[in-house]
């Protein structure tokens, strides 16, 4: 009887063993280990529209800041991404774009002058047409 029983107790220990060697394989195995794309920053630099003469303008848009349209005529769009851009499609960029911030920051965008060189700094979700404003530049 002694002997049974401690054959019994060495397979269940073998068999505790196997379990905790596999265990933690499973939930490993499915969880998706490639970066996910939390946010993006950017860096958007231009004039009211229209531009200075002789300006090179790389796209138009429309800011919705403080509930108000804004023309936009930007000379420099540039992302900046947490994440393998290569594995996604890039979603076109969007003509219209609300602008969220501090009111003050905000502010500054709306009261800037058509000569005025306007520099933002925002972070997004990939593909949105929400801008959180970080930053803003005015030049000169």
């Amino acid at each position: 009887m002694v002997a049974a029983t401690a054959k019994r107790s060495r397979a269940l220990a073998a068999l505790i063993a196997v379990v905790a060697a596999v265990l933690p394989l499973g939930p490993a195995a499915a969880h998706n280990l490639a970066p996910q794309p939390l946010r993006e920053m950017l860096r958007i630099q231009g004039y009211k529209a229209p531009a200075p003469a002789g300006t090179a303008v790389t796209r138009e848009l429309s800011l919705i800041v403080l509930g108000q349209p804004v023309r936009f005529a930007a000379t420099e769009w540039r992302v900046f991404a947490f994440f393998d851009t290569s594995a996604q499609t890039p979603a076109p960029e969007p003509a219209q774009v609300l602008v969220q911030g501090e009111r003050p920051v905000l502010h500054s965008i709306t009261a800037a002058r058509p000569d005025q060189r306007i520099t933002i700094l925002a972070e997004r979700r990939p593909g949105s047409s929400d801008l959180f404003v970080l930053a803003v530049d005015l030049c000169p």
